[in-house]
């Protein structure tokens, strides 16, 4: 198995910190220096904005399809 030479071109060496910072922008910097957070796989949300913006069913059970039955019936009511 043939093994490849190191490389002696300096283009091709990795750099430093110092000399990363010429190549570098503001939000690249930025990017590096904040890293994301493991476990962000809540769009881009922090888990109070997720659990406000979600739909949760709620603890009273079907209150929205209990409604619907009663004013259906009450319209059936009426129409007769």
């Amino acid at each position: 198995m043939a093994t490849l030479p190191p490389t002696a071109n300096p283009s091709q060496q990795p750099l430093n910190l110092e000399d990363e910072d010429g190549i570098l922008d503001e939000y690249d910097q930025y990017s590096l220096a904040h890293p994301c957070v493991v476990g962000g796989g809540r769009k881009g949300r922090t888990k109070r904005e997720a659990a406000a913006n979600t739909n949760r069913p709620s603890p009273g059970g079907h209150e929205r399809k209990l409604l619907t039955k009663f004013q259906n019936s009450e319209r059936k009511k009426a129409w007769r």
